[in-house]
């Protein structure tokens, strides 16, 4: 594979004046069969503008480590012993880093030279705090675009499904033809402008996975750094392959009450908590039947402890 793009493979000094217009931050966790795509998709992509990539490996025992080492030497590895969480990962790769603009991006994901057009775009808009573009399923089709910060009539219709009779897909993410100021944008792919980063923090570590990109890109908009979708851009994003549906359900509620006690205040968190407990609550007889059936007893286990966990999560009034 022949890669004429300039590499830095150790961090450049912060003091030099050439500094990399990019740096781009990865977190993998055995995940080698999306990951070895993923970086070839991007040393194949012209991005125009000189980079450097860093993988923060969160333990892995698949063989992504020595896959690296072989074929990508020039990505630098930041390595944990153990899965510290999405977003101090990322942390842990933006600090390792010195790129005038961070590009958070999933490990399975594929992108494309339309990449680079997220740089020219902060390049040319200086007090843009963020930029993302299109996700697009393996097949390509529209997975998500952006969003608005969360309400509650939001939450009720996700939660009770109700949204799907209005909308097939709902929640989906919104999607545009043109350029547009945004709420926020998924951190598959996100373009973040690091003197933004660096006056309103980086990514809330309370957060272990959902709702920390959401969390950042509400604080880069309060602020005065609004966030950017840029409809030009294209990345396919395969999702969901670290983690199965129920561990997911607990982490996505997590994320949703952490981010609605940092910045929605007490009676709105309050009401959240409620939603999601009495709604777990409510599903704990079905289940329960369900659990009597010969051949269901192991999906409505997963799914009674799942909806126990929320409970809890929901009595939790830290």
């Amino acid at each position: 594979m022949r890669r004429e793009m300039e590499i830095v493979v150790e961090r450049p000094d912060a003091r030099q004046a050439d500094v990399l217009d990019l740096s781009i931050v990865l977190v993998g966790w055995n995940n080698k069969a999306y990951l070895e795509p993923c970086l070839e998709s991007l040393y194949a992509s012209d991005l125009g503008c000189r980079y450097d990539v860093v993988l923060v490996d969160q333990g892995s025992t698949d063989g992504s480590q020595a896959m690296l080492r072989e074929k990508f030497p020039e990505v630098r590895i930041i390595q944990n012993d153990h899965n510290v969480g999405l977003a101090k990962a990322c942390n842990q790769g933006i600090e390792g880093t010195t790129g005038r603009h961070v590009l958070l991006l999933n490990n399975d994901t594929l992108v494309n030279s339309t990449l680079g057009e997220l740089v020219r775009f902060l390049d040319e808009n200086p007090r843009a705090g963020a930029v993302g573009g299109r996700l697009l399923n393996p097949d390509g089709s529209f997975q998500a675009g952006f969003a608005g910060f969360s309400s509650l009539w939001e939450e009720i219709l996700i939660a009770t499904h109700l949204g799907e009779l209005f909308q097939e897909g709902y929640p989906s993410h919104d999607d545009s033809d043109e350029v547009r100021h945004v709420g926020w944008i998924s951190s598959a792919c996100l373009l973040l402008r690091r003197e933004a980063l660096d006056e309103v923090g980086l990514l809330d570590e309370e957060f272990f996975i959902y709702g920390d990109e959401a969390d950042l890109q509400f604080r880069l908009n309060r602020a005065g750094w609004p966030v950017y979708y840029l409809p030009t851009v294209n990345t396919i994003h395969y999702g969901g392959r670290s983690m199965n549906r129920w561990k997911r359900r607990r982490m996505v509620y997590r994320g949703k009450m952490l981010f609605y006690r940092k910045n929605y205040g007490a009676l709105r968190t309050g009401a959240l908590r409620l939603l999601f407990g009495a709604l777990s609550a409510a599903k704990m007889l079905p289940w329960s039947l369900v659990y009597l059936l010969p051949g269901q007893r192991e999906r409505a286990k997963k799914e009674l402890d799942s909806n126990i966990e929320v409970i809890k999560l929901c009595l939790d009034l830290r």
